[in-house]
């Protein structure tokens, strides 16, 4: 206990002492973080977005209409659809519903559906998948069964889709790698400043005797500190940041819509806090290496 509390003294006492050194670190800190954390809530949200998206991609049956499938054979069809583990859901939309849905659609403009007689709609039934990339395999399990006359999924349309997503993802995750690795160097470096500052005073306590160790921990203590401090500061401006743009975007685009449970915001908060410890105590490591060799 007696050298933790020395190690404790030490490092706050260096705090006050070399005040000036210790804000330009927090800052450092600080500013590096809240960019990093908000593009942490950006990737989270645009693969949020991107999902979304892609939900979009539905499976139309169309079923022949001569003649009308019957009611077994719809059944018989629903139960196979349903035991596909890649079906979220499917939906039996029949001739009459068709129908009703046509007249809604053009209920503004009823003269275009007043000289049409009879039904012509076929049946379909509409198919959601657990994931939108399994839509091409799932598409072709149609081919040759003898009561489906078309299938539509997009094909083109879906490939450019999942192309474009997968890329914006590649894109996203190669960003954030590099900024983290640039916001690493620049707080090592910040903190490898402040250690200069007091390279004397190190290279006194090991001609004295001090182990490596013993000289280490105090700064170690202070780097971890200030990490988590300017992380603690950098997450609080993250999520008010993140919460005032959410509700601007839901007011102004309405249209757009941003899922709440889009960021793990505790997952968010505890990987900036970590990444402040851990770099904090790092560069306070590295940093008092050249120093030890006297």
């Amino acid at each position: 206990m007696g050298k933790i509390s020395f190690f404790l003294k030490e490092a706050f006492g260096s705090l006050r002492r070399n005040y000036f050194m210790t804000i330009a670190a927090l800052v450092t800190v600080f500013l590096s973080i809240v960019v990093l954390g908000g593009v942490l809530v950006f990737v989270y949200t645009t693969n949020a977005l991107l999902k979304e998206v892609e939900q979009k991609v539905e499976i139309t049956v169309f079923l022949k209409t001569d003649p009308d499938p019957t009611t077994d054979q719809v059944d018989a069809m629903q139960t196979k659809i349903m035991g596909w583990p890649e079906v979220k859901s499917s939906v039996f939309v029949s001739k009459e519903e068709a129908l009703n849905r046509l007249k809604e659609d053009f209920k503004d403009n009823p003269e275009i559906l007043q000289d049409l007689t009879g039904n012509p709609l076929p049946a379909s039934f509409e198919i959601s998948l657990k994931d939108p990339q399994t839509v091409s395999s799932v598409a072709e399990r149609f081919k040759g069964d003898p009561v489906v006359d078309e299938v539509s999924y997009g094909k083109e349309i879906a490939d450019k889709l999942f192309s474009f997503t997968s890329q914006a993802r590649n894109f996203l995750l190669g960003f954030i790698v590099l900024l983290g690795i640039v916001a690493i160097l620049l707080i090592s470096n910040t903190i490898r400043l402040s250690i200069f500052a007091r390279k004397r005073e190190v290279e006194i306590m090991k001609l004295v005797g001090a182990t490596n160790w013993f000289i280490r921990w105090p700064f170690v203590i202070e780097g971890v500190f200030v990490g988590f401090v300017g992380a603690a500061a950098a997450t609080v401006v993250i999520l008010i940041l993140n919460s005032f743009l959410v509700g601007k975007i839901r007011n102004g685009l309405p249209f757009m819509a941003v899922p709440l449970d889009a960021v793990p915001y505790v997952l968010v908060v505890l990987m900036l806090l970590g990444v402040g410890v851990v770099i904090g105590a790092a560069g306070s490591g590295i940093g008092l290496r050249r120093f030890l060799k006297v």
